[in-house]
């Protein structure tokens, strides 16, 4: 016997038009709330132990052209004024169909944006460019376990947003491996050859960052290659002598970052007083890099402390063939001022 009775939901509703436009959209969107739907996984493991996703790597945008286009395909192909635009948009918009769908949509893109961006929703993204993918992160480490693994397939927009430090300081401290790629070999058709992306795993929260960092990598074979192959001969390239891809494997490519290589990047790349746990991470294509990069941080006087005593050139490279089938390669340098 229930102490209070039974409560009237239509009733409730009705009394309260927030409260029914609210069980509307549940009704609508079917909204997922992990610990209702899974709650024996967390009462009795903590959360997940493995969480996997290739999250889509989608800008949340209002895009009227996706519904004005449907009806008129100028709308989209055509390069029209503004003026042009906001006329046709007029007329379009006397159809009452195609109105409510317009209104309809706009008014999920702005709920999806004014979600996303809301700080007390995602705090971790607060000031970065809204993108589903980064949404993703938090909330796998929200519902995994204390010993949970998860795992996800991104871009690199984390690891370079010059406004992503309040990310980055907890992402550091759960990343495991970081493999960056580059999508010469199409892995994804429908992006381009020079688009980035990355392979990342994240564990459990640690005091002290330590995690593996590969970058250049253009398939995934590659990886395995680089942790069994053995130590010795020299770092090879991105390319193979004969102008292919270089998909090899090498143990030097394998850089391990950690605090102190993180206080070196942030010296070195982002603004002074920059938290080496917030600094953006640079696509290194071996551990030698590292000491080259040390030898930088190290010299005593650096071009920003030598302005208004330098001035920049241009070099271009001249690529002649020859009669014999050879060729030559000339390297040329403006000639300097007066």
């Amino acid at each position: 016997v229930l102490r209070f009775g039974m409560v009237n939901v239509e009733t409730l509703l009705s009394g309260n038009g927030r409260l029914k436009t609210a069980d509307d959209l549940a009704r609508k969107y079917r909204f997922l709330h992990w610990e209702i739907e899974f709650a024996d996984i967390f009462a009795f493991r903590g959360g997940f132990d493995l969480v996997l996703g290739n999250p889509p790597w989608i800008k949340v945008e209002w895009t009227e052209g996706d519904v004005l286009g449907d009806s008129s395909p100028l709308f989209v192909f055509r390069n029209f004024s503004a003026t042009r635009m906001t006329r046709l948009r007029e007329e379009l918009l006397r159809d009452e169909a195609l109105r409510r769908r317009y209104v309809d949509a706009y008014e999920e893109a702005a709920g999806q944006q004014n979600f996303l961006n809301a700080r007390c929703n995602y705090p971790e993204l607060h000031g970065m460019q809204s993108n589903l993918y980064k949404c993703f992160l938090p909330v796998a480490w929200r519902i995994g376990s204390e010993r949970g693994v998860s795992a996800f397939l991104h871009p690199e927009g984390v690891y370079d947003d010059s406004n992503g430090g309040a990310l980055r300081r907890l992402l550091y401290s759960r990343l495991r491996y970081h493999f960056q790629f580059q999508n010469e070999q199409k892995l994804f058709s429908d992006i381009g050859n020079r688009v980035k992306f990355s392979l990342n795993i994240y564990g459990s929260r640690r005091e002290n960052i330590t995690f593996f960092h590969i970058s250049n990598l253009f398939v995934p074979s590659t990886i395995d290659a680089c942790f069994t192959a053995d130590s010795g001969g020299a770092l090879p390239g991105i390319k193979t002598d004969d102008d292919k891809w270089n998909i090899g494997g090498h143990r030097d490519r394998i850089v391990h970052v950690s605090g102190d290589e993180l206080a070196l990047f942030a010296a070195l790349y982002d603004q002074a007083g920059t938290p080496p746990e917030e600094a953006r991470l640079p696509a290194l294509h071996g551990q030698p890099l590292v000491d080259v990069l040390q030898r930088f941080a190290s010299a005593p006087k650096r071009l920003g402390n030598l302005e208004g005593e330098y001035y920049t050139t241009e070099m271009w490279h001249e690529t002649n063939r020859q009669n014999d089938g050879t060729i030559r390669r000339e390297t040329r340098f403006p000639d300097s001022p007066e």
